[in-house]
C-alpha cells in the first residue's frame, strides 16, 4: 500500500424500500479486517496516536465528526460523514477524532486483534514526529 490515508466510496444501493451499503472484506477494503469495534457516545477526542503495525478504516454510522490526520510532515482535517465516505489509516499515521455530532456512531475496522498492553501504539505526538 503506497498511500497511507486515503478516503474511498463504499457501494451504496439506494431503493424504495430503504437503503443498503455492503462491504465485502475481500473486495471492498484494502485489507482483511481481523476486528469491528463501534465508537458512540463521544463526549470528548478520541484517538491521538498511531498505530506502528495496525491499519484501521473509519466509517460514521451515523452523525458526523472531524479527523485530524498528520504523516510527520503534513497535517489535514477532514469531516467524516454518515454514509459517504470510509477513511483508510495506515500504520504510523497520527489520527484523532473530535467535534462529534450528536448520536455519532463510527463503525471502526481493525488489521489486527486488540492488544490491552498497546505496544503497538505511539501516544506522544513528539515522540511520533521523531519516529516517522
Amino acid at each position: 500500500m503506497t498511500e497511507k490515508y486515503f478516503e474511498f466510496d463504499l457501494n451504496n444501493h439506494i431503493t424504495q424500500k430503504g437503503n443498503l451499503t455492503p462491504v465485502e472484506f475481500d473486495q471492498s477494503l484494502p485489507f482483511t479486517p481481523k476486528r469491528v469495534y463501534t465508537v458512540w457516545n463521544n463526549l470528548t477526542p478520541r484517538g491521538g496516536h498511531c498505530h506502528k503495525r495496525e491499519e484501521e478504516i473509519f466509517y460514521m454510522v451515523s452523525g458526523t465528526c472531524k479527523v485530524r490526520l498528520h504523516d510527520g510532515e503534513k497535517e489535514i482535517i477532514l469531516t467524516l460523514e454518515d454514509h459517504q465516505k470510509a477513511l483508510y489509516v495506515g500504520n504510523y499515521i497520527w489520527h484523532e477524532f473530535y467535534d462529534f455530532s450528536k448520536k455519532a456512531v463510527m463503525l471502526c475496522l481493525s488489521s489486527t486483534h486488540y492488544n490491552p498492553n498497546r505496544e503497538d501504539y505511539i501516544e506522544d505526538f513528539n515522540k511520533f514526529l521523531k519516529n516517522v
